[in-house]
């Protein structure tokens, strides 16, 4: 059976103040699309009406989202009992979800609703005069995959594969290949082909968010996106480098409330046939092309803390 889900729809995020929260993202490369008391909405230049999240409460996550195939998914989730009943989806663009409780605490939203129209890019064109390089934040397209540290791996892995329909693409180990640190998951969409993964689990002493990866729209954003965001003196964790897994060109940046944040983008693509991979790694989970990671990015994790209220 194929996944009932078509990707990531949203990040749901805690922080104690909005507006320290709306400077990192507008210059992190995300657009503000609507904004009251409580919560704060973020799009990129993809069509999806919102990517982003934050509400007010203590620093952490809240809720990790994905698209449904079509509205009858949510139903089915609620017919086997996974879910209480089908919602209205706060936000632009209105919807709908069910909600869904993950090992370690981690709300999964299921939601179904109607993209719009994708906002004008800035295409790189060189004029008369002036040179072709871009500048500013950069240019986020949408929502691709998030990594989740838990205390329990083998049941949140069972959870994620047997819910969402994801397959394994690439497993971890140190050492032996008892030892699995982490497992990257991906779409099975059958011939379709998708991304390397849509949620990449790992192994943690605390269960939390390890990051949000937005792709960028050319990997020309992450370069001038990086000049942008370090010109602003934000928090930088890792980066600009290669992932050897998936092919992945990457750069990961704290928000002002210990959240990481990467830019993101991709050639490499798979279908339900591409081959899974058991692959042994280095202490500190160095593997990839570049520096070796620091510890504050092996560590890091989210607090998982409850959504902000209904209605509230």
């Amino acid at each position: 059976m194929t996944s009932p889900i078509t990707g990531m729809a949203f990040v749901r995020m805690s922080v104690p103040d909005l507006d320290r929260m709306q400077s990192f993202l507008k210059d992190f490369g995300l657009e503000i699309v609507h904004r009251d008391e409580r919560r704060l909405y973020s799009r990129g230049v993809g069509p999806a009406p919102y990517l982003h999240v934050a509400e007010l409460g203590p620093p952490g996550v809240s809720a990790l989202a994905y698209e449904a195939e079509s509205e009858a998914v949510l139903q089915r989730f609620v017919d086997s009992g996974d879910a209480p009943a089908i919602e209205p989806l706060d936000g632009p663009g209105g919807g709908s979800r069910v909600r869904l409780q993950a090992p370690g605490g981690i709300r999964v939203e299921i939601v179904w609703r109607e993209a719009v129209q994708p906002r004008s890019t800035r295409p790189v064109v060189r004029g008369p005069e002036g040179d072709s390089r871009s500048h500013g934040a950069a240019r986020i397209v949408r929502l691709a995959h998030c990594a989740y540290m838990t205390t329990t791996l083998p049941e949140t892995l069972a959870w994620f594969q047997d819910k969402l329909g994801v397959i394994p693409t690439d497993e971890l180990y140190v050492g032996s290949p008892e030892n699995v640190i982490g497992q990257f998951d991906r779409l099975d969409r059958g011939d379709e082909l998708v991304d390397h993964h849509v949620v990449f689990v790992l192994r943690g002493p605390r269960n939390g968010m390890h990051h949000a990866s937005f792709q960028v729209e050319a990997v020309d954003d992450i370069f001038f996106g990086g000049d942008h965001l370090h010109g602003r003196e934000h928090d930088h964790v890792r980066g600009i480098g290669r992932h050897a897994l998936g092919s992945q060109i990457f750069d990961y940046w704290m928000s002002p409330f210990e959240q990481m944040h990467e830019h993101w983008i991709s050639g490499e693509r798979m279908n339900a046939r591409s081959a899974f991979n058991r692959i042994q790694i280095g202490e500190g989970m160095s593997h990839d092309s570049g520096e070796k990671p620091p510890e504050r990015f092996v560590k890091q994790a989210s607090a998982v803390v409850p959504a902000l209220a209904d209605g509230a």
